[in-house]
Order: C-alpha cells, then structure tokens, then sequence
C-alpha cells in the first residue's frame, strides 16, 4: 500500500488558527499568506519601539534553494503586502556563519488584515 503524502497549507498541519492570535497584529497577515503558500517562518515581529525589530520582519531558515525566499516575496506580492527589503542574513556564532536566515521587512504594519486568511486551493490564489 502507498503511503500518502499530505499535499496542502503548512497552516493546516503545523499551526492551528488559535496559534496565529499570539502573533504581532502588524504581522500576523504575511505570516499567514507564507504558511498558506508552504512557506514555513522560524520568526516574526510587527517592529517599532519596545519590540526586537524596527520595522515589520518575517524570517525563514534558507534550505539548500537559495530561491526559497524569491517564493515568499512573490505570495507576498500576491495579496499586495508592503515588501520593503528581501535579504539572506548569515548569523554569526563564535567567529563564523552559521544557519542563513532569509529575511523580509516590510515598510508597513498590517493590522487591517491581522484576521484575514488568505485562501490557496489548488493552486489558484482567490483574493
């Protein structure tokens, strides 16, 4: 018997829609529309004062694809978010690089779409 491959939103399987309500307002949209697209973030902020970055920023660990993050730009792009700035950041840890991070900043926060959900079915984006 073939074993089958669950095809779909990482949304669906990795994170429960309770678990979008803990993240950044400001944020919390573009973290949706890349879960939706497969796209999987390791970290988010909405940015400004009293917050880790200044500006809105979603990254995601670079996989062997270095153009993992030119797909997330383009789901972003899709629903219209403000891209400011696509980069790959290399952390460093005694000394050396380690783990690069693709990073995306935007030049707005969007809490206006904060509990919108984007919707991909099978492969056709609905806006």
């Amino acid at each position: 018997m073939k074993k089958r491959v669950r095809q779909g939103p990482i949304r669906d399987v990795m994170w429960p829609e309770a678990s979008y309500q803990s993240l950044d307002p400001g944020i919390r949209f573009a973290v949706r529309v890349l879960h939706a697209a497969g796209i999987e973030t390791c970290q988010s902020c909405q940015g400004g004062k009293g917050h880790s970055y200044d500006e809105p920023t979603v990254e995601m660990i670079a996989t062997g694809d270095d153009a993992y993050g030119f797909g997330a730009l383009a789901a972003l792009r899709g629903y219209g978010l403000p891209v400011a700035a696509v980069a790959i950041i290399w952390p460093v840890r005694n000394g050396l690089p380690y783990e690069k991070n693709w990073r995306i900043t935007f030049s707005a926060t969007m809490e206006d779409r904060a509990d919108d959900k984007p919707m991909f079915v099978y492969g056709y984006r609905a806006q």
